[in-house]
């Protein structure tokens, strides 16, 4: 707005008074504004030099690091032949410098970012029963649950993590970040037999949805939780898989605001299959811009963009090096970051990685880990502290 304009307007350019005694025109006038380029303030810099991280331990294969709110760094040695005592995932811990934390061991199962500290699943070697737990910065237990089987589990962004129990009937447990029981609700249905596939996923506002699938039939069920527990209708999830859905691996990530995207990971059919907007009992064609970009993604810029990077899985690379793009709400691309590694060709296998404050990890190719004499492994992980906050 510029001002108002007209001899029946008293006042300032901004106030307008008119006495009507007759017929009368008043005008406001306005002033173009310039575009607000919606990539300010998103787009990525030079990551320039990294922090190096290193551990040594028993393990055959340095694996993906996440970081949490403060820029505390948990990189994770697994172990897949590793029996009692010895456990299957080691996770290392590191200040943003560098600086051994600590360290902390479990069995198989996942390991999420949060604003202080990491929560996760362990399933121990050889058992029916799952624990979810959650330690600190310097690796020591804060919190500890033993609820059943763990057949599925996703990072809650708003804090802590939702599991999908087969225990007494099938159900949805919420825990927030020391690992306490919020809630637990049973599901419509479940899994029937030894081929059912979950697919857990919970968006940016804390709602969950749980996508089902069976041996023998076609379709994909979904039911949403909202944050406080409450569970709503079970519908069916329409999309198209070209196949049977209990062989397709399927991934729910968050959007930007609410929601969740649906990806396909294995290589049958790779690629972004559908979109779910919050609580909404339906599937929507994933937006056109999708498409193209990489199987990897995390949020970026405190949740006002996306990160895209590609996944794990071996990819020849020359140079050796790594990107991440940096993608708008609408998707528009505001630029790649490349984060390399060795001006040689290699072959990476881990996926690079965003965490919750923004820091970059990522693990150096398999060939750069070496085997020790005594079966232990030296794991190098390089890090940007913050550079995606």
């Amino acid at each position: 707005f510029k001002a108002w304009e007209g001899a029946a307007c008293s006042g300032s350019t901004t106030t307008c008074t008119v006495h009507l005694t007759g017929d009368a025109q008043v005008t406001a006038g306005f002033q173009p504004t310039a575009t607000q380029d919606e990539c300010a303030g998103l787009a990525p810099g030079d990551p320039g030099e990294p922090v190096r991280l290193q551990a040594t331990g028993f393990g055959n294969s340095c694996d993906i690091a996440t970081s949490d709110g403060s820029g505390n760094v948990a990189a994770t040695i697994t172990d897949i032949f590793a029996a009692p005592p010895r456990d299957i995932t080691n996770v290392r811990l590191f200040d943003g410098s560098g600086v051994s934390l600590g360290r902390f061991g479990y069995g198989s199962g996942p390991l999420f970012e949060q604003l202080a500290g990491f929560v996760g699943t362990s399933r121990p070697f050889q058992s029916d029963n799952s624990e979810v737990f959650a330690i600190d910065a310097h690796g020591n237990e804060i919190g500890r649950d033993s609820p059943g089987l763990v057949l599925a589990a996703a990072e809650d962004p708003t804090g802590g993590m939702v599991v999908f129990l087969l225990a007494q009937g099938n159900s949805l447990a919420a825990y927030d970040g020391r690992a306490h029981l919020r809630w637990r609700v049973p599901v419509a249905s479940g899994v029937r037999g030894a081929g059912g596939r979950i697919t857990l996923g919970v968006d940016r506002l804390g709602n969950t949805l749980v996508l089902i699938a069976e041996d023998a039939v076609s379709e994909i069920r979904g039911q949403w939780v909202d944050h406080d527990g409450h569970a709503g209708p079970q519908f069916t999830a329409t999309t198209d898989l070209g196949g049977d859905p209990v062989n397709s691996t399927l991934i729910l990530a968050p959007r930007v605001g609410d929601g969740l995207f649906l990806e396909e990971t294995s290589p049958q059919r790779p690629g972004w299959l559908a979109q779910f907007d919050s609580l909404v009992a339906a599937a929507l064609p994933p937006p056109s811009w999708l498409s193209s970009r990489p199987s990897g993604v995390h949020m970026a810029r405190g949740g006002h963009a996306y990160a895209f990077f590609e996944g794990a899985g071996f990819r020849s690379a020359s140079p050796c090096a790594q990107r991440i793009e940096i993608v708008a709400p609408s998707g528009r691309s505001c630029g790649t970051a490349v984060f390399p590694i060795a001006s040689a060709s290699c072959a990476t296998h881990v996926s690079i990685n965003v965490g919750y404050d923004g820091t970059v990890i990522q693990a150096l190719p398999f060939e750069m880990q070496p085997q020790n004499d005594d079966g232990t492994r030296t794991c190098t992980w390089q890090s940007w502290p913050g550079f995606l906050h």
